[in-house]
């Protein structure tokens, strides 16, 4: 198999140019077949560019919720430090303010 970006001659059981590390075989990530080429799977019409785009913000989504979790386990946390200093009145209008959705 020749690659397309350095026209060097690859076996033909690889998946990545030997001289370059170029792609010279592509594997739809749904149906698994493999093809010469990128952009669209052959057998199953998937667009490999939409597919990675939707695993990239499907990531983003779970880092932003996993995010406000770690930032609300902190708040209550901070509360609960300061328990004794505030005499409780803190953390009552912490949890008055989390009820009303602010």
């Amino acid at each position: 198999m020749q690659c397309p970006k350095c026209k060097t001659e690859n076996p033909e059981t690889v998946t990545y140019c030997v001289r370059c590390h170029a792609p010279v075989r592509y594997t739809c990530p749904s149906c698994k077949n493999v093809q010469s080429q990128g952009g669209k799977c052959e057998k199953c019409g998937l667009d490999f560019a939409k597919y990675a785009a939707m695993l990239v913000f499907q990531a983003k989504t779970t880092a932003v919720a996993e995010r406000g979790k770690a930032q609300e386990r902190s708040a209550i946390i901070k509360q609960i430090i300061l328990l004794p200093i505030t005499g409780g009145f803190s953390l009552f209008k912490y949890f008055k303010n989390k009820l009303r959705g602010d």
